[in-house]
């Protein structure tokens, strides 16, 4: 049985009263990806819906997500704890689906870690074709080790030292995107200047079927609500301020999303944008950013740069924790649950998803026939089963915690109408963006995602399976509320 809450030192666990709103700021805008949101979904996103309607779009998901956002947000602050779905499930349902989740969370966050250094090491070789350097399989995972090593020292510290430095990062790449779509505004873009067509349900020729599609893989770049729930932990006041900070930053991404995503949608046609994707352009912007900037567009693949390491920092602090979570419940190896000496941080943990990143960059680059580009694309799709379940569930807590612990604080609306609604969405996601898009394409990159994902989540039920017989779950305490 796991060692209970009130037999561990209190010096033993992460370190309280650490992270402040600016730090959750940081990390949780950081795991939303701003930047490579608008440099990798603008293709896909104008594409499926046939018209330049990003800002709609934006606004659309923005309002899909705040219900699982909302659920985030009231279960942090009924039960503020690293294990974050995996403790509220355990505590508000059974024990076997919450080490169930833990599985599945362990593996989102693990996959998320993974997903950006063949990303990196993408735009490394942009930069470097820029630069005038031919690229190539050797570079691109170069790149991505690059990454790897740079982080890895950026997290080996203070975890406030890390979120200051991930915010540097993420206001210079985000600062950049605000800039250019300020020029091409200014400038008037090809499509008129101040034109409501990015707001007009109108002006996607692929009509409402093809504003669904798009609004459905674009909810997917506003999967972060769940980012920094495994650092309550850590936060000053966390039942206070890590509910708050969740919807502040689902908005905050939101808007900065709605807001530069406009001036890009009026720089060119539509054609165009298609164009440039089936030339092969790593992001339709680095051509579109020529045009308005000229050589500046040096800046597309370095920003990008910047933007993946910050992401990649915050990944590592939310996988990290989550991992260091089941260690010290006991459903880990037991180094993962130690803690730097100075800085009370999961150092053990970080470097685990550190290697399995590193062996990832390569198992799956070599699976997609040495592309780095195909590699994160398998990854990221793999992705969606990983982070849509977790969701699907802590909404499910979100109803069930207070129809067994709270019924006195039970809201009809908030515990009842919103996480209902939120499963329905996640759930037609998970369908259509999932198992409807990927069965029936090429196996080697599509299909195989959703075989994998299946025999991963069987898999851990069987490592669940195997920690109910051999221990009682039922009477082992998770950590003590924070």
């Amino acid at each position: 049985m796991g060692t209970r809450a009130s037999e561990r030192p209190a010096e033993q666990g992460l370190k309280a009263d650490t992270l402040r709103l600016l730090h959750l700021t940081f990390v949780g805008l950081a795991y939303f990806s701003l930047a490579p949101v608008i440099y990798f979904n603008m293709g896909l996103m104008e594409s499926e819906a046939g018209g330049p309607v990003m800002p709609l779009l934006f606004i659309l998901i923005t309002i899909a997500v705040l219900p699982t956002a909302v659920s985030f947000a009231i279960m942090n602050n009924r039960r503020p704890s690293a294990g974050s779905a995996y403790t509220w499930l355990w505590e508000s349902t059974y024990p076997i689906i919450g080490l169930w989740l833990g599985w599945i969370l362990t593996t989102t966050y693990f996959l998320v870690v993974s997903l950006y250094p063949p990303i990196f090491g993408l735009f490394f070789n942009s930069l470097l074709d820029t630069l005038g350097i031919t690229p190539g399989f050797a570079t691109g995972l170069l790149g991505g080790f690059i990454l790897i090593v740079a982080v890895a020292i950026m997290t080996h510290n203070d975890i406030r030292v890390g979120s200051n430095v991930i915010g540097v990062l993420m206001i210079f790449e985000a600062g950049f995107i605000v800039i250019l779509a300020a020029i091409i505004i200014i400038q008037g873009g090809e499509l008129g200047r101040f034109t409501a067509a990015p707001f007009d349900p109108g002006a996607a020729a692929n009509g409402l079927a093809g504003i669904a599609t798009a609004s459905i893989f674009a909810f997917l770049s506003i999967a972060g609500v769940d980012s920094i729930a495994p650092l309550a932990e850590e936060s000053n006041t966390p039942k206070r301020l890590v509910p708050f900070a969740t919807i502040f930053i689902t908005l905050i991404a939101g808007l900065y999303w709605t807001l530069t995503s406009y001036g890009f949608a009026i720089s060119v046609p539509v054609s165009e944008v298609e164009r440039f994707v089936e030339a092969g352009q790593v992001t339709p912007v680095l051509p579109i950013a020529e045009r308005y900037i000229g050589a500046w567009n040096i800046l597309v693949p370095i920003t990008a740069l910047t933007a993946v390491a910050a992401s990649f920092g915050a990944s590592i602090f939310a996988a990290s924790r989550i991992l260091y979570a089941l260690a010290r419940d006991g459903f880990a190896p037991r180094t993962f649950a130690r803690l730097h000496p100075k800085y009370r941080t999961p150092w053990n943990a970080e470097l685990a998803v550190l290697v399995v990143s590193a062996i990832l960059l390569v198992v799956v680059t070599l699976w997609q026939d040495r592309e780095v580009a195909s590699s994160g694309a398998w990854i990221a799709q793999a992705f969606v089963f990983f982070v849509l379940i977790p969701y699907i569930f802590v909404n499910l807590a979100n109803i069930v915690y207070h129809a067994r612990h709270r019924r006195s604080d039970f809201n009809w609306f908030t515990n009842g109408v919103l996480p209902v609604l939120g499963m329905g969405i996640c759930g037609y996601i998970l369908w259509y963006a999932f198992f409807n898009t990927l069965l029936g394409g090429d196996f080697k990159t599509q299909s195989s995602i959703v075989w994998f994902a299946l025999a991963w989540a069987a898999l851990g039920a069987i490592w669940v399976a195997t920690h109910a017989v051999r221990r009682d779950l039922r009477g082992i305490s998770l950590h003590a509320e924070v």
